[in-house]
């Protein structure tokens, strides 16, 4: 039940006490909600209960609480009842109740409005606490975002760092580091290099369920694409879904990208130094960098498409 035992008791005084005969009783619970059926129950209860006593028709008293005994069995739709009774009761003008029954109604008002109050103070208290976990995930959400921006700018300085290497073996072996990092910070599932029998392979890592192999070069002219049939030898090499990508960070030679198109499948494509900052300078990053990629070279078959056009 829905009601605490005071508002009962409340209700039952007004009931038995706010109407002076039982038909004006009888047609304000009716009024509320509660059945013929219900209300003939509860009288002939209250009867049975007043048996042998010196009363020849039960009071409207125990009238009362056969009814506020019966709708508390009566689950969600007893406690409707009660409520539109306790509603009505506190609108009505009540004249010829007695005392005890104006005290009683005075309660139930006093009560009305403290539910109502701490409703709206729950309310409250709900509303507040969402706006709290919306602030703290947005807190999150934001140190999330500053941690990985933070994280994204300082591999673009230390890519920047390894132009300014004048060792090119030494830079070489950096910037096989620095691609392991990057993809391991765009969540790639990457692996370092490492050597199969007669071949050497720059590094590897995972992007929507398939192995990409890699291949990168930093060397002083772009790249003539001699590279190219060694690298897709390799991708060959392995399952049908392994694709590759070709890192010349100086670019390539004009001829090198026309001679590998049209030369059948496409297993890779080509990236370079400008393909690099552009994903290490927004929030797209080189995922979204891919997928603008690998759409072109299966739109077109070109395995190059340069930073400026995209």
């Amino acid at each position: 039940m829905a009601f605490d035992p005071v508002t009962l008791q409340h209700l039952e005084d007004a009931l038995s006490e706010a109407f002076p005969y039982h038909a004006g009783l009888d047609a304000f619970v009716s009024r509320c909600g509660l059945s013929a059926t219900q209300l003939k129950v509860a009288r002939d209860r209250a009867e049975a209960k007043n048996a042998g006593s010196r009363f020849n028709k039960a009071p409207k008293r125990f009238v009362a609480q056969m009814i506020i005994e019966d709708l508390g069995t009566a689950g969600d739709a007893g406690d409707r009842v009660i409520a539109a009774m306790i509603t009505g009761l506190t609108h009505l003008p009540l004249n010829g109740a007695s005392e005890t029954a104006l005290a009683a109604v005075s309660a139930l008002r006093a009560k009305i409005k403290t539910d109502q109050q701490i409703k709206a103070e729950q309310r409250a208290d709900r509303e507040r606490a969402v706006a709290d976990a919306k602030r703290t995930q947005e807190k999150a959400k934001e140190e999330a975002r500053a941690t990985r921006v933070s994280e994204r700018d300082a591999l673009r300085d230390r890519f920047l760092t390894l132009m300014q290497e004048p060792n090119a073996q030494s830079r070489g072996y950096m910037f096989e580091a620095f691609l392991n990092d990057l993809f391991s910070f765009e969540g790639l599932d990457p692996r370092k290099s490492f050597k199969l029998v007669g071949e050497q392979i720059d590094g590897a890592f995972v992007w929507r369920t398939r192995t990409y192999l890699v291949e990168a070069k930093w060397t002083k002219d772009p790249a003539a694409g001699r590279e190219f049939g060694a690298f897709n030898y390799k991708i060959e090499g392995k399952t049908v879904d392994t694709r590759g990508m070709f890192i010349s960070v100086n670019g390539y030679s004009p001829d090198a990208i026309t001679g590998m198109n049209g030369k059948g499948a496409l297993k890779f494509i080509c990236l370079d130094g400008a393909h690099l900052m552009r994903a290490l300078s927004s929030d797209e990053g080189l995922t979204t960098l891919l997928e603008h990629l690998w759409r072109h070279a299966d739109e077109t078959g070109e395995a190059y498409l340069t930073a400026s056009r995209l």
